[in-house]
């Protein structure tokens, strides 16, 4: 079993797996343990980990969930009117 860092588009750890083999499209690095403290935390530059700690914008993706939910329920509500209209 191998270890891996997955590295998102600004090469800041996402995610921390365990697997039988390394994966290919150059987004995992090989990590020597299932250390969390790399998971959006650390980026990876030139070979190397670094020092400094890049912590996720939590209003961000508050919001971006937020504007999926609103997106949800209009189309949940378009679909409730077309059933009481008769429609579908």
């Amino acid at each position: 079993m191998i270890f891996l860092a997955q590295l998102n588009e600004n090469n800041v750890c996402i995610a921390v797996i365990q697997t039988s083999g390394m994966i290919s499209g150059g987004r995992h690095v090989e990590i020597d343990t299932l250390d969390f403290d790399y998971y959006n935390l650390r980026k990876y530059e030139d070979g190397q980990w670094s020092e400094k700690k890049y912590v996720p914008d939590y209003a961000q993706i508050e919001l971006s969930r937020m504007e999926q939910l609103e997106m949800s329920q209009v189309s949940q509500d378009e679909v409730i009117m077309q059933l009481m209209l008769g429609g579908m």
